[in-house]
């Protein structure tokens, strides 16, 4: 009985955490957007960890399929959709 059910979380685990991933392509060019607007403001040391926490925030929750209807909307609709990463990773600078 315990045999199927770790089975079946393994089979969920394994299929969930990829339908919301980003790919690394991907993820590497929103670090590089997030890079280079963001440290004239907080620094190279402080943008570097600001934008990867928020590129690990936006993997968790989109592919890259997701990502790209995001980026259609228009820009206060993004920032909405994109907040809880942005207000998370604030404050680990």
């Amino acid at each position: 009985m315990i045999k199927r059910y770790k089975y079946l979380l393994i089979f969920i685990l394994l299929f969930t955490s990829k339908s919301h991933a980003l790919s690394p392509q991907y993820e590497k060019e929103l670090y590089i957007g997030c890079y280079t607007n963001s440290k004239a403001y907080i620094g190279a040391d402080g943008a570097k960890i600001y934008c990867q926490c928020t590129v690990d925030k936006l993997s968790e929750k989109f592919n890259d399929e997701q990502m790209d209807e995001v980026f259609s909307k228009e820009p206060d609709e993004i920032q909405q959709l994109t907040a809880f990463a942005t207000i998370e990773c604030e404050g680990n600078n």
